[in-house]
């Protein structure tokens, strides 16, 4: 509801204030409504019915709309325009490309995880010897593999769906009526952002704090505080991407943010460092892992390759802002 509300709010927001328009101002918003609230009783989703209200009684062709409130009219080549019925198709693919991508990450994190829990299950660090302690040693990495054997195939699945949208290095063109009802769903989305960043980031802070506490409740040679530290950054890491991945999302068709036009160049090139970096990070805790056993010390690579990356966009896009200056 907040949805259409927000919406007609942005239609007239650049209109001059007169009696004649507040009516008609709420004259759509009490349609828009009557039309959600009659087709959620129908049984239809909080998206389909938002979308066919807008549609049914959000026509805005007989007001005059600003050029703040709709994308500028240039198509060069690496511009796109989607109908709306192709921008929720997107919108629709991105929510399910955000939970598979945040789902793969999670799993991948989660499958040291099942390996240090079946270890304390099993007893690893007890020195039982024999065969059934050798195999249970062997059984305890089937848990891991599997896991990220799931969340490789869930990157190569949805990525490969990702790229059958054709969009990535494109800047989209919207019309005005579907420009601003994206403009009023991202608005009423960013509070729920807003929490999961929160919530996120909370939990990589208790992450430590629950390791340091396992070890001094249960016992120093334990690998069950490893499971509790790396379950808690698996869910923080899982409410970043999941949640992240829609806000880019919007941000991308309203082109706004990160992908506005005069941070499209300098985003190309911090993108083609993160995609060397990040992945060379991801192999090199796994050889630290395999082959030195160094799991419970290896994560730390993700913070400082995140902090250093972070530097590295900070420092070449102030660079480039002043090279543009000159």
């Amino acid at each position: 509801m907040d949805t259409i509300k927000n919406y007609v709010e942005s239609i007239f927001a650049n209109l001059p204030i007169t009696p004649e328009l507040s009516d008609q101002k709420n004259a759509m918003l009490n349609k828009m409504q009557a039309k959600y609230q009659h087709l959620k009783s129908e049984g239809k989703s909080e998206h389909e019915a938002i979308s066919a209200a807008i549609a049914a009684y959000g026509d805005i062709d007989d007001f005059i709309i600003s050029d703040k409130s709709a994308p500028p009219k240039e198509n060069p080549e690496n511009e796109v325009f989607l109908t709306p019925e192709q921008v929720d198709e997107y919108i629709d693919h991105r929510h399910r490309f955000a939970w598979a991508m945040a789902t793969g990450v999670f799993l991948c994190i989660m499958g040291p995880t099942s390996l240090f829990l079946g270890q304390y299950l099993t007893g690893y660090r007890n020195d039982h010897g024999g065969r059934t302690s050798e195999l249970l040693d062997i059984l305890t990495l089937v848990p891991l593999f599997l896991f990220v054997a799931a969340g490789v195939a869930l990157f190569i699945l949805y990525g490969m769906k990702e790229q059958q949208f054709e969009l990535e290095q494109k800047r989209i063109q919207l019309d005005s009526s579907t420009y601003a009802r994206l403009k009023a769903e991202h608005k009423a989305f960013r509070p729920r952002l807003a929490v999961a960043v929160a919530i996120g980031v909370a939990l990589c802070i208790l992450a430590p704090v629950s390791l340091l506490l396992s070890v001094v409740l249960i016992g120093e040679d334990n690998s069950l505080s490893l499971v509790f530290l790396l379950s808690f950054i698996a869910i923080g890491v899982f409410l970043f991407i999941f949640y992240g991945i829609q806000d880019e999302t919007y941000e991308k068709l309203l082109s706004i943010g990160e992908y506005a036009k005069d941070k499209a160049e300098k985003n190309k090139v911090v993108g083609i460092v993160a995609g060397v970096v990040f992945p060379l990070a991801a192999a090199v805790y796994l050889i630290a892992g395999f082959v030195y056993y160094a799991w419970a010390s290896a994560w730390i690579i993700f913070p400082i390759v995140g902090i250093l990356f972070g530097i590295f966009a900070t420092v070449y896009n102030g660079y480039m802002d002043l090279k543009k200056k000159k």
